[in-house]
């Protein structure tokens, strides 16, 4: 849990940057009453950089500006290399592409992708976006209650990521527990088989793709061109399995987050139904507020940054979630405040590593939060069934039971 550690530190990291911090299943997630509140706690218990005991030893970084700093420096914390704690040799995974590059081979890893997450491009869905949300919600608002995440929440973004990849929405059951177990499973064995099975089954998905090209996201990335080759078959899988893993997991949990805290807020539901105008604004702070992503790096070589004594093979965790609360960047940060006048978050990240998917993101969740609260009453957190969270590579809710008025 995250309290001060008593071990001896390790290569002369100062005892009071020590905590006890597992970030998978720290048990401060329970005693705070929830991920997003243990975040306060941790930002308010450790500075802006402070050495983990957990899970081999690793630094956290997260304070804003130290992060911000941290994702720019890619000489220093390095993309290449992501696993806390290190995985077996013999079990690392297919390098994700443009994740695991850094520059300058991240650019030309990165650019066939930005032409086809453009705000423009990811637009066109919107009515697709929309006439779905409406069928999810329309679906349970006569109910009056229902586990929110596996109805609604859960279903909408990766639906619509199944059909912009070209997968089978019959097997969504089959790609959401192989994409958990990969990002949030506490037992590193079960995320190494995950990986596996992602790379068996998008590995047959390009080779289906050669032989018969849809007009499909698989389709597009097995015949884009780097630096002016033919992408081949393992390019391909290493493009194809970063977008399973992120398509597959992060927009449903900042979606659950975001549905979470507005269940909790009735005051705030009922401005956003008279002045739904504001949804979009909201929505920023909603997300800076409940960031789910935290990201791992290596350190590159030994080097006293901002006063932190850091030493080559060293692993990182850039906790984007804590960043986004520090209060010397938002005042009151642990408080949403839609009032805000510039919500600079970092909730997709930072550096050349930010989030490639992050406007169809907005667009779902702005969406979502439309037709809700057009469509359902004041909806609240059942006090019969609890809210069930982990920690991982995606901070994630596992069912999100709402009561509401049916109307």
């Amino acid at each position: 849990m995250a309290t001060l550690a008593e071990k001896a530190p390790p290569h002369g990291i100062d005892p009071a940057l020590m905590i006890d911090f597992d970030f998978y299943d720290d048990k401060l997630y329970t005693t705070a009453g929830g991920i997003p509140e243990a975040m306060v706690q941790l930002r308010d218990l450790a500075p802006d950089a402070f050495w983990s005991t957990a899970l081999g030893g690793y630094w956290v970084i997260q304070g804003f500006e130290a992060i911000v700093d941290a994702a720019k420096r890619t000489d220093l914390f390095s993309s290449t290399k992501m696993g806390i704690p290190e995985r077996p040799e013999d079990a690392q995974m297919t390098q994700a592409a443009p994740l695991n590059y850094d520059p300058p081979d991240h650019a030309a890893l990165r650019s066939p992708l930005n032409k086809v997450f453009t705000p423009s491009q990811m637009y066109r869905r919107v009515d697709q976006i929309r006439d779905l949300a409406i069928e999810l919600i329309e679906n349970v608002a006569h109910q009056g209650r229902a586990d929110f995440f596996e109805t609604v929440t859960e279903r909408l973004p990766v639906l619509i990521f199944i059909d912009l990849m070209g997968l089978d929405r019959a097997d969504f059951k089959t790609y959401r527990t192989i994409a958990t177990a990969g990002i949030s499973s506490t037992d590193m064995q079960e995320r190494i088989d995950a990986g596996r099975d992602a790379r068996r089954l998008v590995g047959q998905c390009i080779r289906e793709r050669r032989a018969e090209p849809k007009d499909d996201l698989i389709t597009y990335i097995t015949q884009m061109e780097v630096n002016g080759k033919p992408v081949d078959d393992e390019l391909a899988l290493s493009y194809c399995i970063l977008l399973f893993f992120a398509g597959l997991d992060t927009v449903a949990n900042a979606m659950a987050f975001c549905m979470r805290y507005l269940a909790m807020d009735q005051q705030l539901q009922q401005r956003l139904r008279d002045q739904p105008e504001k949804i979009p604004h909201a929505m920023e702070e909603l997300l800076r507020r409940h960031a789910v992503a935290p990201v791992m790096r290596t350190i590159m070589k030994d080097e006293t940054w901002r006063g932190f004594n850091m030493r080559a093979g060293d692993m990182a965790l850039l906790n984007y979630p804590a960043a986004n609360i520090d209060e010397r960047v938002f005042q009151h940060g642990d408080k949403v405040d839609i009032d805000r006048e510039r919500i600079n978050h970092i909730a997709f990240g930072a550096g050349v590593h930010r989030c490639a998917g992050r406007h169809l993101a907005r667009i779902e969740i702005v969406v979502l939060l439309e037709e809700v609260l057009k469509r359902m009453g004041t909806f609240r957190l059942d006090p019969e069934r609890e809210v069930t969270m982990r920690g991982g590579s995606v901070l994630s809710i596992g069912a999100l039971p709402l009561v509401w008025d049916t109307v």
